[in-house]
């Protein structure tokens, strides 16, 4: 009797499930049903509010086509229409309406930023609801090549000048100081890029100006994620790799030089070193190359690479010897020889400086603080002592107006070998006691 208890129990709890997935089953049936009936209305509801000389319409009536887009929107949310090529295709051609008026408006009323703003939101819709028709219909099977080819080639047509206005929007909002726009330049150009290089509705577009156009689209982009707060570390080195291909790889390598300047010294001497390397073929790129490798030497010197330094120092040397600033490779590459006791090697790199570089006192200089070193470690012989004297001398002779540089050390060189006659002529300029 237990046994046919559980029995009956048991088909109770069947039928009763088997009945509740026939309603869930009923109500998906009726959800689907409805979605793909307000989608036929929404479509015929658009077809009603364009203009057709056969039914006397000679404007788009938006009030009427209100009402297809609010269900146009419908379709594209739900689970049982959104993706259906349909769907978008409808609401491509309403969102192009829209386009269309709003560019009029625009045209009479160029000021109008309320206006600008919401052309630029429905430009952004529009191409995005023809990338989406587009990747559906290719999906078709029993779609004949031709009417594929025309349905393509004509959303195609409809989301060029959208796009190009999604680039100038994203030029202006990079731009911005306001986090607000800077997040929509960083979307705008990262929507046209996806169009231009990802979609199948661009992948057979031709223009003289494309590959300028997404070469913009990538320093907008990277402009505005740069300066979005917030954004990852890793996004904002993809965009810039991205933009080392393209004419502006000297811009993409100083904005992550710079960027990793506070952060990371090793990833921002990585950036400075590649950005050497990538653009040594381009005579324009000149300048900016030098000051890569001023900021690279500078680095390394402070960091102690003794010889990654002297490689850095040696291509400026070649490469940047009209440089104003090169002296500072030899007065580095003297100072690293100085602080090593190596006198000589140190004397004989900033003579060379000085004969490069005449005008800067610094040379000479230092080529006298070495030779007088040397004679110190020597045991102060007569010949380096009389060295450091000459240089001394000459310092004064070439810079009589700054006797900071030369007066104080010959008045205790020339004590030091009992001149006195002669240090008594420097005596005023000696600080010690």
């Amino acid at each position: 009797m237990k046994q046919l208890v559980m029995m009956m129990v048991s088909l109770f709890l069947i039928s009763g499930a088997y009945a509740q997935d026939k309603e869930a089953l009923k109500a998906q049936k009726e959800a689907q049903k409805e979605a793909e009936s307000t989608l036929k209305k929404a479509k015929n509801m658009y077809e009603m509010s364009i203009p057709n000389a056969q039914y006397g319409r000679k404007e788009t009536d938006f009030q009427r086509l209100a009402t297809a887009l609010e269900m146009s929107q419908s379709t594209i949310n739900n689970e049982y229409t959104k993706n259906k090529a349909l769907t978008w295709k409808v609401a491509a051609d309403i969102q192009n309406e829209y386009y269309k008026k709003l560019d009029n408006e625009i045209k009479a009323d160029p000021d109008n930023e309320s206006l600008q703003e919401n052309f630029v939101e429905t430009s952004a819709k529009l191409l995005t609801y023809c990338i989406k028709y587009d990747s559906l219909l290719c999906l078709q099977p029993k779609l004949k090549p031709e009417e594929y080819k025309v349905a393509h080639t004509q959303h195609q047509n409809m989301s060029i000048n959208p796009a190009i206005q999604l680039l100038q929007a994203a030029q202006k909002y990079s731009n911005s100081e306001s986090q607000e726009d800077i997040k929509k330049g960083a979307m705008y150009s990262s929507l046209f890029l996806y169009a231009l290089e990802e979609s199948s509705l661009m992948k057979d577009f031709k223009h003289a100006s494309l590959e300028d156009w997404k070469t913009y689209a990538k320093a907008f982009r990277a402009q505005s994620y740069l300066s979005l707060e917030g954004t990852p570390e890793a996004k904002i080195v993809d965009v810039y790799q991205k933009l080392m291909d393209t004419r502006y790889k000297g811009i993409a390598y100083q904005s992550l030089a710079n960027y990793y300047r506070e952060k990371d010294i090793a990833k921002q001497n990585q950036y400075l070193a590649e950005g050497i390397e990538a653009l040594k073929d381009d005579p324009e790129q000149k300048e900016l190359r030098a000051n890569f490798a001023f900021i690279l030497m500078q680095n390394q010197f402070q960091k102690g690479e003794k010889d990654a330094f002297k490689k850095t120092a040696k291509l400026i040397k070649e490469e940047f010897s009209d440089n104003s600033n090169a002296v500072n490779a030899y007065m580095m590459e003297g100072q690293i020889a100085f602080e090593d006791k190596q006198y000589d090697e140190a004397k004989a790199i900033f003579l060379e400086a000085k004969e490069k570089f005449p005008e800067e006192p610094k040379c000479l200089l230092m080529a006298a603080r070495s030779a007088w070193q040397k004679a110190i470690v020597s045991g102060s012989k007569k010949a380096d002592m009389d060295e450091a004297i000459r240089l001394f001398k000459q310092l004064e002779a070439e810079e009589a107006d700054e006797p900071e540089l030369w007066g104080e050390s010959l008045y205790i060189l020339y004590n030091n070998t009992q001149q006195l006659t002669l240090a008594a002529k420097y005596k005023k300029y000696y600080k010690g006691k």
